[in-house]
């Protein structure tokens, strides 16, 4: 049987070993999508635009601008330590 062949050699060719069962299954898997990809490759696109993004519309996200954010104080009233206006962490890399 070709195909049990073809999934032998590929097996051996990515070094994997593959019991009987596994090797029917990967051949089934493998079967599957091969149909699938004909049934693509049968699909009529004569005409058919190129679809570059799903969505045509353009600009659907608000305008970058800067906006209000807290001042310093507020920023540092939950920090667990903080020192000259800084928060203050666990060293996580050594000198």
């Amino acid at each position: 049987m070709k195909e049990s062949t073809d999934i032998r050699n590929l097996a051996w060719l990515s070094r994997i070993s593959l019991d009987e069962e596994e090797a029917e299954e990967l051949k089934r898997r493998t079967m599957k999508a091969r149909k699938l990809i004909d049934v693509l490759l049968e699909a009529r696109l004569e005409g058919v635009e190129p679809l570059y993004h799903p969505i045509d519309k353009e600009g659907l996200l608000r305008a970058d601008e800067p906006s209000k954010s807290l001042d310093s104080e507020a920023a540092l009233l939950n920090a667990a330590k903080t020192e000259k206006g800084f928060i203050v962490a666990p060293r996580t890399v050594e000198e």
